[in-house]
């Protein structure tokens, strides 16, 4: 009984300082190292949320375990070198520009028996991908989101406006941060994961 103890703490021992082998193992973090350049818009273009616009795709960027902001440690700077470690630790890295498309604004007369106006924006963006330190443009990801909000009569319009504008804007931006990595992730896969192989019956 006493060795059946001693077997036992030192198989807990060993679990500890190894790791337990029937643990699942965490998914891998950083496959994809990306630099925000900022926030762009199309020509006759002026949101007004640049920067709250910037913000809520850091952090859109940030809920994504695949992606890091932060550059691998010791990440060399000149282009040949950083492509070589970057491929020895299996990560490729992009810049990303989030591109504003378009903005609606409306202020909608009341529905069929309401009382109070409908305050509408919407928001259509891009998410441009180019790799790093090619600069060869790779990836991108579509967005669009539209919100009606009831307001009074005394309702700010302008800030009322804003909010729903931000928040159209946080839905679009999930949307292509979305539809980016899902490329990312297609593009990573081995070219023979992409044919279909039929049986002839």
């Amino acid at each position: 009984m006493r060795n059946a103890l001693l077997s036992s703490s030192l198989l807990g021992a060993l679990l500890v300082t190894l790791g337990a082998p029937c643990a699942i193992a965490a998914p891998a973090r950083g496959r994809y190292y990306v630099v925000v350049r900022g926030v762009d818009e199309a020509k006759g273009i002026s949101s007004g949320i640049g920067d709250e616009a910037k913000a809520l795709f850091l952090d859109e960027l940030k809920r994504h375990p695949e992606l890091t902001l932060d550059p691998p440690p010791g990440l060399p700077t000149e282009p040949e070198a950083m492509v070589k470690e970057l491929k020895r630790r299996k990560v490729r890295a992009f810049e990303l520009t989030l591109k504003i498309l378009e903005v609606d604004r409306a202020l909608n007369p009341p529905p069929p028996g309401k009382q109070f106006q409908v305050l509408v924006r919407g928001i259509k963006l891009a998410v441009i991908g180019d790799t790093l330190p090619e600069k060869i443009l790779a990836i991108g990801g579509d967005g669009e989101a539209q919100i009606g909000q009831e307001v009074g009569k005394e309702a700010d319009l302008a800030k009322e406006g804003k909010s729903i504008l931000l928040d159209c804007t946080k839905q679009a931006i999930k949307q292509a941060v979305d539809m980016t990595i899902a490329k990312l992730d297609l593009a990573a896969k081995p070219a023979h994961a992409h044919k279909r192989h039929h049986k002839k019956i």
